[in-house]
């Protein structure tokens, strides 16, 4: 496997997002993993496929609210 390099963009500080943007975070980290999921059960390399970005973005919009209501309301109940 090659490996990639990566350079350090920016420090990201998590006490700083508000809670909508974590929720926005966690809905594309699951679009992802969903992504490699599918990936393994067909036996595709994840980084032989083609992404594409507006479905990704889609689910991650459709997503977010649901992640943050169920956030909130845990949040609110404990």
């Amino acid at each position: 496997m090659k490996q990639k390099q990566t350079e350090k963009v920016s420090d990201v500080n998590l006490e700083k997002m508000s809670l909508y943007e974590l929720c926005r975070w966690s809905a594309l980290e699951e679009a992802v993993n969903i992504i490699g999921d599918k990936c393994e059960e067909r036996g595709i390399d994840f980084e032989s496929i083609q992404l594409n970005p507006l479905d990704i973005m889609t689910y991650v919009d459709s997503q977010t609210d649901k992640i943050y209501e169920k956030v909130n309301t845990t949040v609110e109940t404990t």
